[in-house]
């Protein structure tokens, strides 16, 4: 009976694809996070044209993978993956930056606050509404910005409650929103996404029988 030895090249590159992949996706989520960060302290141009780099990021280390051109389904597949995980880190940004402001205004105060003008906006998803407030309690404007709907809620003279940073680093939502953990569970979830499909990646291909 003859005992096929496995070859020592194929058997030492399944744990340096594993420590790649790990890399890869430790710099991928601290370049998410930064963005995100910067989206919410500086201004959203910046985390945009530092986020370019994500995807960069992805297709580059695909592209050098020491087994990328012994590994005919890893190079068929190589491009889409990389896109793919690119637009669910995008998805992931939109998630992340909300659950972030989400997180900051959960030590922020709640007031009561009148609407004082409304303006129509374009944002990613659609047309959408921009009120901007004044608080009754501070007799000043509501810091942080205006409050953004998605549809038209209030009019002009309203008093509604809204959650606030007194420091104003992210904008008022209502307290149900601000409250919301659907943006945490979506951005974990999409980072649960991105981290199995790279790992997904580095499994060895089959051997075709003879």
């Amino acid at each position: 009976m003859t005992i096929t030895q496995p070859d020592q090249g194929t058997t030492r590159s399944g744990p340096r694809r594993l420590g790649g992949a790990l890399a890869l996706i430790a710099v991928t989520t601290a370049v998410l996070v930064g963005v995100i960060a910067l989206d919410v302290y500086v201004n959203s141009f910046l985390a945009a044209v530092v986020g370019l780099a994500y995807p960069l990021i992805v297709l580059y280390a695909f592209a050098v993978r020491r087994d990328a051109d012994s590994n005919p389904r890893f190079q068929k597949n190589m491009v889409a993956w990389g896109l793919g995980i690119s637009v669910v880190g995008f998805v992931a940004y939109l998630a992340g930056t909300e659950a972030w402001a989400n997180l900051i205004l959960g030590s922020g105060r709640t007031v009561q606050a009148v609407v004082v003008d409304e303006k129509v906006t374009d944002a990613l998803h659609g047309t959408g509404r921009a009120y901007s407030l004044a608080s009754t309690e501070l007799n000043d404007d509501v810091p942080g910005g205006p409050l953004t709907e998605s549809s038209p809620r209030f009019k002009r003279g309203q008093v509604i409650t809204v959650r606030m940073d007194p420091a104003g680093r992210v904008a008022p939502k209502l307290p149900g929103e601000a409250d919301s953990s659907a943006y945490l569970l979506a951005f974990l979830g999409c980072n649960v996404l991105i981290d199995g499909t790279v790992l997904w990646s580095v499994r060895r291909p089959k051997e075709s029988s003879a």
